[in-house]
């Protein structure tokens, strides 16, 4: 199975996306926001638990997609 979530928000920058999976990493436009940085780690590690993966596609001012594959049963 393949989940996506998508939002149409201001985009994680091209140097923070390497990043955003590291726990406790915070993006430099996410200083307005709430949050301790463990969200996308945690949901990683959840994840591969699974035998899945967690992609991230982004461009700045055109949103974000998130992806989770999941092995078949």
């Amino acid at each position: 199975p393949v989940i996506a979530f998508r939002d149409d928000g201001i985009g994680i920058p091209a140097t923070d996306l390497p990043h955003i999976f590291t726990p406790f990493y915070r993006g430099r436009n996410k200083t307005f926001a709430a949050g301790n940085g463990i969200g996308l780690s945690l949901t990683t590690r959840i994840v591969q638990l699974h035998n899945g993966t967690l992609e991230v596609h982004s461009q700045r001012e055109q949103g974000t997609t998130f992806t989770i594959r999941l092995p078949r049963s």
